[in-house]
């Protein structure tokens, strides 16, 4: 049968072997150094998502991934179901507020409550985690700049680029859509803090979307196209760091869409940050996007 040695990738011409492909080692092997000053030890809660097609496996990372930090205890954390949200102890909930200080949420455009359940959730309600994690947001947070973050910040070129969007309709599960296109984001072409910016500012939008605002938003990222130009590590490294030190518990799926072979290498690299945010990341089919909305018509159109 077909080889399915790359961890939910598509099937390869020939049997991988080691930590890539033998038409990639060459390619990628330099990739992978760049890379190592990257790496960090910090570990990242994800639950189980159901999907239409194989999920990534999770664990399995290269040895030499796998020694890039271990994961401290109380980040060695499971996710509990958004469901449980409304039953924290509002004491809990009050704590946290009390321990972030004053009007907190106001520097990610939230309410207090929301953002202290969020943390309180994520830190599998201890109260003292949550609240020294939350306090660090919203530090970080009132760095980046202000809420909503101006336009001015990242620039009309990028945002007319379609690099990366919030998406019309809500997919089945009834979580807004950000799409990326990743072939349109080439290293170098735009400033690393507009194009965070921009990543910021659709996340912000996404969750202000939501009809529950303990919701959790899905990314689609449209990998037809995809060259090493594309594999942006720096890029890669903030958006996962900011989605679970920032933006915990919101993700609730990742698409990759037509992952081409050449994407191997790259994923091997970043598979590893993610963490057990990897078993969140399904890859598709362009052919079985409609089939993540309620109506096909729904989906977005992906060249």
């Amino acid at each position: 049968g077909e080889s399915r040695d790359c961890q939910g990738m598509p099937p390869c011409p020939s049997p991988c072997m080691d930590v890539y492909c033998p038409p990639l080692r060459m390619v990628l092997f330099p990739i992978l150094l760049q890379c190592f000053w990257m790496a960090d030890s910090h570990s990242v809660p994800v639950r189980r998502s159901s999907s239409i097609v194989s999920r990534a496996k999770v664990g399995n990372a290269p040895r030499i991934m796998r020694s890039m930090g271990n994961e401290r205890a109380r980040d060695a954390v499971t996710w509990i179901p958004q469901s449980s949200v409304q039953s924290q102890d509002c004491e809990a909930v009050a704590s946290v507020v009390r321990a972030a200080g004053s009007k907190f949420g106001e520097a990610f455009g939230s309410e207090d409550e929301i953002l202290a359940r969020q943390f309180l959730l994520d830190r599998k309600g201890d109260v003292q985690d949550a609240s020294e994690k939350l306090k660090r947001a919203v530090e970080w947070r009132r760095d980046f700049g202000p809420a909503p973050i101006p336009m001015e910040i990242y620039r009309d070129e990028e945002i007319n680029s379609a690099k990366c969007f919030l998406h019309e309709s809500f997919d089945k599960e009834g979580r807004p859509v950000v799409v990326v296109n990743v072939r349109n984001h080439v290293i170098g072409e735009y400033p690393q803090s507009s194009s965070q910016a921009l990543c910021v500012a659709t996340i912000e939008n996404a969750l202000q979307k939501m009809e529950d605002p303990n919701g959790q938003l899905a990314v689609i990222f449209n990998l037809n196209g995809f060259s090493l130009r594309n594999a942006d590590f720096k890029f890669a490294k903030f958006l996962v760091q900011a989605l679970y030190k920032y933006y915990p518990q919101r993700l609730g799926a990742a698409y990759f869409i037509d992952a081409p072979i050449l994407f191997q290498g790259p994923w091997r690299i970043v598979k590893p940050w993610l963490r057990r945010y990897a078993s969140l990341v399904s890859f598709v089919r362009a052919g079985d996007v409609s089939k993540l909305f309620a109506e096909p018509a729904h989906a977005p159109k992906l060249s």
